[in-house]
């Protein structure tokens, strides 16, 4: 945040966040600093942390990655949230089973591009050994 001046005159290929779901606040400093302050040709965010609170906050990081797609939070709310309130309006009952898969599959069908869940016994057996290298400096006169 502090170099933000002088970082944001370069036009990055890659912005990669560790800790991503710190973005899921999109009316955080750090949200808007690195989504509209920073141009990038590519965004990747890293977390551990699942994907469940609510709508608001996975907009937020699809907007992070793709915001030409993903610019405006009512729309992505139309998009999911309306037709489940109108339907309980109307008919004024709780979805079925059915229903409620019905609208994860949807849901899931516009995540999968931008999702790559690995767990780690799965990816284990692909890292290489650790190595250790000690480096000694000497203390300068200072």
């Amino acid at each position: 945040m502090k170099d933000r001046n002088v970082l944001n005159k370069f036009n990055w290929t890659y912005i990669v966040v560790d800790e991503g779901h710190r973005m899921k606040n999109s009316k955080s400093k750090f949200t808007q600093t690195l989504g509209q302050t920073f141009s990038s040709q590519h965004r990747l965010l890293l977390t551990g942390t699942p994907l469940q609170n609510n709508l608001a906050e996975l907009w937020s990081l699809l907007n992070f990655l793709v915001p030409k797609i993903f610019n405006s939070v009512d729309e992505f709310d139309r998009w999911f949230n309306q037709p489940l309130k109108q339907k309980q309006l109307h008919e004024e009952t709780r979805l079925n089973e059915e229903e409620t898969l019905v609208i994860i599959n949807m849901m899931h069908q516009v995540l999968r591009p931008f999702l790559l869940r690995r767990i780690k016994k799965e990816v284990e057996s692909e890292l290489p050994e650790k190595t250790e290298h000690v480096l000694k400096v000497e203390l300068s006169n200072w």
